[in-house]
C-alpha cells in the first residue's frame, strides 16, 4: 500500500484534537476473537484516559472490528475526529515502532512511515516452464497491489516423455514452447514496468524458465533485474524463503541509497546538509530539507514545538514566529510533521549510517550560507 501523502498533510495542518491508534492487528491461530476483544478493550481504555470523546472510540473501535483482509502479521493505523474517521490504515508486516493511543491536535505519523517507508514498488515475478506468476508490491507492505498469473502453453510440454526428450527436433520444439511462454510473461513485465514503474525486478523459479525470460526481457527490464539465488531459483521455494531473499536485499539497497544522499550533500563542504536536531529544524523552518534522514532512538529523547503554522516546528517558544504552539511532543514526531508539510522525504536509518547519538541528518535543496563572520 501507499501512504496517502496529500490526506496526511490534511490530517497534519488540522489543528483540531484527534484521536489516533497504532497497534498490533495480528491475530494468530489460538483464540483470535479473544485477541481482538483485548485490543478493542485496552483501545477504549488508552483514549479515554486521553480525553478522546465517545464518538472517536467507538468509530476506532467500530474500525478495529473489521477483518483486516491482510495476512499475519499486520499493524493498523487509525485516526478520526469527532467521531469521523480521517484515516485508516493496515499494512503488512511485523510493528516497525511501539504501540500508541493518543488525543491531540497532533498526530504522530511516525510509525505509519517506519511501517511503509516509501511508495517505491518492486515486482516479484515466479516462473515455471509452463507460465508464471506476477505481483507488484509496495515495498514495506507483504501483500501484493496486483498479481497476475500466465498460464503459458504446457500441451506439448506435458506430453513429452524421457525418451522423447531425447529426439533434437522435439526438444527444440519444446524448447521453443518454453521460449513462447517466457516471451509472454517478458511482455507483460514490460506493461507494469511502464504503468508502475518498480524499482527492482525479483525473479525466481525454474532454472532453465529463469534463463529464457532473462533473453526475453527489455534492456531496462534487466536494468532493474535482481534473480533470487539458492532455494529462490528453485521451482516450489517456499513463500519465506523467496520474501527472506527480498527483504536483505530491500534493506542493502536502503542503506546504499542512504548513503548515496548522505554522501551528495556532503560533498560541497558540508554546506548542503544539516546535522543535529538544531540544525534540521532550521533547515526546515526555511524550507530547506530535502530528504531528512532520522534515528528514532536519538529523537525519542527529545522534546520539540509543533506549531499551527509555519515554520511548523521550533525548539524554543522564541522561534515560533508568528505561529502558535499545538503541543510539546516528542521530537520525532514534530520533525516527520514539519518534513511532510515541507514536502521533504523522510528516510529512518539506523544509527552508524549517520553516526550514532547524531539522530537527524538533513539534505538540503540549497546550501547553507557562509559563516557568519
Amino acid at each position: 500500500m501507499a501512504v496517502e501523502r496529500e490526506l496526511l498533510i490534511d490530517i497534519l495542518r488540522d489543528t483540531q484534537p484527534k484521536s489516533m491508534v497504532y497497534m498490533n492487528s495480528t491475530v494468530g491461530n489460538e483464540n483470535p476473537e479473544g485477541t481482538r476483544e483485548n485490543r478493542r478493550k485496552r483501545v477504549r481504555e488508552g483514549l479515554t484516559h486521553a480525553g478522546a470523546p465517545l464518538s472517536d472510540v467507538e468509530t476506532i473501535i467500530a474500525e478495529m472490528s473489521q477483518v483486516t483482509g491482510v495476512a499475519d502479521p499486520s499493524a493498523r493505523f487509525v485516526v478520526a475526529r469527532n467521531g469521523r474517521l480521517l484515516y485508516h490504515s493496515v499494512m503488512g508486516g511485523p510493528m516497525t515502532s511501539k504501540e500508541c493511543i493518543h488525543h491531540g491536535p497532533v498526530v504522530d505519523v511516525t510509525p505509519l512511515l517506519m511501517q511503509v517507508p516509501d511508495d517505491d514498488c518492486f515486482l516479484v515475478v515466479r516462473v515455471s516452464r509452463g507460465g508464471g506468476d506476477i505481483s507488484v508490491v509496495v515495498e514495506g507492505d507483504r501483500e501484493p497491489m496486483f498479481s497476475r498469473r500466465i498460464e503459458g502453453d504446457t500441451s506439448d510440454i506435458n506430453k513429452v516423455s524421457v525418451g522423447r526428450m531425447s529426439e533434437a527436433g522435439h526438444q527444440r520444439h519444446v524448447e521453443e514452447v518454453w521460449k513462447h511462454n517466457q516471451d509472454e510473461i517478458a511482455g507483460h513485465i514490460t506493461e507494469l514496468i511502464a504503468s508502475h514503474h518498480p524499482r527492482v525486478i525479483f525473479l525466481s523459479g525454474d532454472v532453465r524458465a529463469v534463463q529464457l525470460l532473462t533473453e526475453q526481457l527489455s534492456d531496462q527490464a534487466r536494468h532493474l533485474l535482481h534473480v533470487i539465488p539458492g532455494e529462490g531459483n528453485a521451482e516450489g521455494a517456499s513463500e519465506e524463503g523467496i520474501r527472506h531473499a527480498i527483504d536483505i536485499h530491500l534493506d542493502a539497497a536502503r542503506r546504499r541509497t542512504n548513503k548515496e544522499i548522505l554522501d551528495r550533500s556532503a560533498a560541497s563542504s558540508g554546506q548542503e546538509q544539516a546535522r543535529g536536531i538544531g540544525a534540521v529544524v532550521h533547515a526546515l523552518a526555511q524550507g530547506q530539507a530535502e530528504v531528512v534522514l532520522i534515528d528514532p532512538t536519538v529523537l525519542l529523547e527529545h522534546d520539540l514545538l509543533a506549531l499551527d503554522a509555519e515554520p511548523w516546528v521550533a525548539t524554543a517558544p522564541e522561534d515560533k514566529l508568528d505561529a502558535n504552539v499545538l503541543e510539546d511532543i516528542v521530537a520525532t514526531a514534530a520533525i516527520v510533521r514539519a518534513a511532510v508539510l515541507t514536502n521533504a522525504r523522510v528516510r529512518f536509518v539506523d544509527p552508524d549510517e549517520i553516526g550514532v547519538g547524531v539522530g537527524v541528518v538533513a539534505a538540503l535543496r540549497w546550501p547553507v550560507g557562509p559563516p557568519t563572520p
